[in-house]
């Protein structure tokens, strides 16, 4: 029987050098690993904040500049005659005409955030259309193409010269129902007589009373609220944890703000608002994105927190158009 061969394996000291070799090849792989991560997070948080307050600013922005919105008519606050408003007994929500188009509450929100209200138009209008319904009449022919619904609650607005005849220039009219069955035109019922006949120079816009204010949202984030009449408010943005609002006040009638003010500044005229100014503080929706507590300076206070998220600040000034170039 022939001997067996000489056996040549690995000795011992050669394993242990290959395990710390190893050893430094998987830590290097593991510290890249988690420092890829970690820029991951921040810039897919850094991303997310800046996504989110540009949507926030844009969303307030649009109802801001369509506050005071009255279509081709006059409107004095001090002089409603030209209007005729139909809705019974409004609340506050509802009166277009004896409240303020720009209003709001401070630190009474989440986090002492502010609150703000905005009356006026939605986006967008439509004209009344033939065959043109009598005043007695609870309906109202307008373009097909509209998305006015059961509920809402509509100016029409008479655009062409004042008839000496007939005293209101325009109506504020609940909807009932809307007819779609017709292709020229949509049907609109509602709730009151007109005070006129409305012809092809009369145009129709959807009124709205808007309330922004910050809460918990679903996820138990703090969340930006849009909120319509009294209708369920709706989370807009998650992370916004702090909204402050300031009041461009026109004190000289030249139609450019002199000073910001809060809305409990004494003596403030909401009147006399011509620009607002808006605040917002984000937050990541993930902790430990920072390496370390992020300080930040907002609403004139500089901040410290005790989390390790990131912040970051949105500002930006909203002239209310409707008000700058009128009387």
């Amino acid at each position: 029987m022939k001997g067996l061969s000489k056996q040549i394996g690995i000795s011992l000291v050669e394993i242990l050098v290959a395990l710390v070799i190893s050893l430094f090849l998987l830590g290097g792989i593991v510290q890249v690993y988690i420092g890829n991560k970690a820029t991951f997070s921040f810039t897919n948080a850094l991303a997310e904040i800046q996504e989110n307050g540009r949507f926030a600013l844009d969303l307030m922005s649009q109802d801001l500049r369509l506050a005071n919105q009255w279509g081709c008519i006059s409107f004095d606050p001090d002089d409603t005659d030209n209007i005729n408003d139909t809705l019974t007994n409004p609340s506050p929500l509802y009166d277009f005409l004896g409240e303020d188009m720009i209003s709001g509450t401070n630190d009474t929100g989440l986090n002492g955030s502010d609150t703000l209200i905005v009356r006026g138009g939605k986006p967008g209008q439509t004209n009344v259309e033939a065959p043109f319904t009598a005043a007695t009449t609870n309906t109202l022919n307008t373009n097909p193409i509209t998305s006015i619904t059961g509920g809402d609650i509509i100016l029409v607005a008479r655009c062409g010269q004042n008839d000496l005849l007939i005293e209101e220039e325009a109506d504020i009219l609940s909807v009932s129902s809307v007819d779609n069955s017709v292709s020229t035109v949509t049907v609109i019922n509602v709730a009151a007589n007109k005070s006129q006949q409305y012809g092809n120079d009369a145009m129709v816009i959807e009124l709205q009373t808007v309330t922004y204010s910050i809460g918990a949202g679903a996820s138990g984030e703090p969340a930006l609220f849009r909120q319509e009449f009294t209708a369920a408010a709706q989370e807009m943005v998650e992370g916004v944890e702090s909204m402050q609002i300031l009041y461009g006040v026109d004190s000289d009638n030249d139609q450019f703000p002199n000073q910001y003010v809060r809305s409990d500044f004494a003596g403030l005229d909401f009147e006399n608002v011509v620009s607002v100014r808006v605040m917002l503080l984000l937050r990541s929706l993930d902790d430990f994105v920072a390496e370390a507590p992020q300080t930040y300076t907002f609403n004139g206070a500089t901040t410290t927190p005790a989390d390790r998220r990131l912040r970051q600040v949105f500002t930006t000034t909203i002239a209310l158009r409707n008000r700058i170039g009128s009387s």
